[in-house]
């Protein structure tokens, strides 16, 4: 029988709803680009909306999320329209723009990516997040931090990766990889959102050394990892074009 991954919260609904692995309202098409997934085998793979499907929580417990989804679609569409931009500015002469600023709810994208990351290893063989007990199954205390009832503590929580010259292809792609140790928990997860890197760490103590760990192409040995970053900054030439800033 399936269960809810929220029912630790209690209130559960009679009804499991079919729930949107990556949340529907990232994408324009009916048709993404997925990596890093099992049934993947290292490539990139184009999917309807429709397979990312799973009865994994109740009724409620899903709708109690919305606002979730909500901050990821917009900080998805942010992701997108900064691209836009660029290319647009990247083929005119280089001066001094007019600075496009946004603002991302980071502690609501940072509770989306914690929610995909459950979406994604529920049901699966790794306990989720150090303290579980259980396979395929998140702990309590994630549980309350993907609903906003509890926060991450010292440095866990949501990095951007990011170096010189990183190659970015920001398309509607989303990629996912979880982060374990051979025969242990899941201790976070990986994602590429945009051609955008980021690291999602459940556990207090802050990442270990990702010197060697090649994920969506990119040695993490040769990158920076900050934890809550601040701002993106987008230039054209020597000017700065966008501004994307997080509130935490």
């Amino acid at each position: 029988m399936k269960t809810c991954w929220a029912a630790c919260l209690g209130g559960c609904s009679d009804t499991i709803s079919r729930e949107h692995l990556v949340s529907r309202n990232l994408f324009v098409d009916e048709e993404l680009t997925v990596e890093g997934f099992p049934w993947c085998k290292g490539q990139s793979v184009k999917v309807g909306l429709g397979a990312l499907t799973s009865k994994i929580l109740c009724k409620k417990h899903n709708s109690d999320l919305s606002d979730v989804d909500a901050i990821g679609g917009k900080t998805f569409a942010a992701f997108r329209e900064t691209r836009r931009l660029a290319n647009i500015r990247e083929k005119k002469q280089k001066y001094r723009w007019t600075i496009v600023r946004t603002t991302i709810d980071g502690l609501g994208f940072e509770r989306w990516c914690l929610k995909t990351l459950i979406n994604l290893s529920y049901d699966r063989d790794k306990p989720i997040g150090r303290d579980s007990l259980h396979p395929g199954k998140p702990s309590d205390r994630l549980v309350r931090i993907a609903y906003g009832l509890e926060p991450f503590v010292g440095k866990g929580g949501l990095y951007f990766i990011t170096r010189v010259g990183m190659n970015i292809q920001s398309e509607d792609r989303v990629g996912f990889r979880p982060l374990s140790k051979q025969l242990g928990n899941i201790e976070g997860g990986f994602f590429s959102i945009r051609g955008l890197s980021f690291l999602l760490y459940l556990e207090p103590e802050g990442p270990p050394n990702l010197t060697g760990v090649q994920v969506f192409g990119e040695n993490l040995g040769n990158a920076m990892v900050n934890h809550r970053m601040r701002e993106i900054k987008v230039m054209n030439g020597k000017y700065l074009s966008e501004l994307q800033t997080f509130e935490w």
